[in-house]
């Protein structure tokens, strides 16, 4: 039967697959929020899933690469907040670049520490679930079980991290001082500035912020995902984590839920490849399937979708 499909297995799946966007898109809602545009997303994610693989392999700890990815994700970062904050460049001009640079480096590297161009090997042990509940018996209560397990535990420790962000995130713009000051950052900064809010510094930490959620991301990808590292493995994540941050009003559970929308897509896809047999459908048709979602979100709510006011605009201090 056509509709077959809707197991659990697929719900959980659009879960794992949705993390990593999630991650960068409350990212990039920090950042921007702060009003600095963070088009970086995309090589923060793909620096952290090559340094989380990197350290890992060298140490045998994947820990130790998860805490490697998000270094390298707030590295990457920092180079934005230079250019856009302290030098005021064109924030788009700057994340495009650092994009170029993440691909050029990460392959450079490829080539230096293996040897060769494509993937590394694979980890020796992936990141595991966080429970593993025995499972068994027979009935109506066996498959709800099935389903409780699979939708709610089965998850491994970041996807159930990103969920804990996203709400945190979400308490703490909107209830706290920090929170406050983030959004006059980038509504307002210089009537912030007159209160005694430090702009730049404001905005440094923001773009950070979101830099460490990139890496993250990235980390989540390699680690408690694929395995491995391949080159430009992120494959436009991180602009579907823009279109999530922007679907999601620029706020961390707004965004949180358009990265399970993109997530249930792809799902559906790895799903609906496995019912490719037999049928005269080019499996080019489901891989596309995600970036036409990002087309028609973009599309249909762009217009009614308003950031903050000064969102992109380099601030100084008179």
């Amino acid at each position: 039967m056509w509709l077959s499909f809707l197991t659990p297995d697929l719900f959980a799946s659009a879960i794992r697959m949705a993390t990593p966007l999630a991650l960068a898109a409350i990212g990039g809602t920090i950042c921007e929020r702060s009003g600095v545009v963070n088009i970086a997303l995309e090589g923060m994610m793909l620096v952290g899933a090559f340094f989380g693989v990197v350290v890992t392999l060298a140490t045998g700890n994947v820990w130790l690469g998860v805490v490697a990815a998000i270094v390298a994700g707030v590295l990457l970062s920092a180079i934005h907040a230079f250019a856009s904050v302290t030098l005021r460049m064109d924030q788009v001009v700057s994340g495009t670049a650092l994009n170029i640079l993440a691909l050029g480096l990460t392959g450079f590297l490829m080539e230096v520490i293996y040897g060769h161009p494509g993937a590394t090997n694979g980890i020796a042990h992936k990141i595991g679930p966080v429970f593993n509940f025995p499972t068994g018996g027979t009935g109506v209560l066996a498959t709800i079980w099935s389903w409780v397990d699979q939708i709610v535990f089965s998850y491994t420790p970041i996807v159930y991290v990103a969920i804990i962000i996203a709400i945190v995130a979400q308490w703490a713009m909107y209830r706290t001082r920090w929170g406050l000051r983030l959004r006059a950052l980038g509504e307002h900064p210089r009537a912030a500035d007159t209160v005694g809010v430090r702009v730049q510094a404001g905005r440094y930490v923001a773009v950070l912020i979101s830099g460490a959620l990139g890496g993250l991301a990235g980390a989540n990808l390699t680690l408690e995902q694929v395995g491995v590292f391949s080159d430009n493995m992120t494959s436009g994540r991180g602009f579907i984590a823009l279109a999530a941050n922007i679907f999601g009003r620029w706020t961390p559970v707004g965004s949180y839920l358009a990265s399970l929308l993109f997530g249930f897509a792809e799902a559906i896809e790895i799903r609906m490849q496995s019912f490719q047999q037999g049928n005269q459908i080019p499996v080019q048709f489901f891989l596309m399937l995600p970036y036409v979602l990002v087309v028609i979100v973009l599309a249909g709510f762009m217009g009614r979708a308003v950031g903050p006011a000064a969102i992109g605009k380099p601030y100084e201090k008179e």
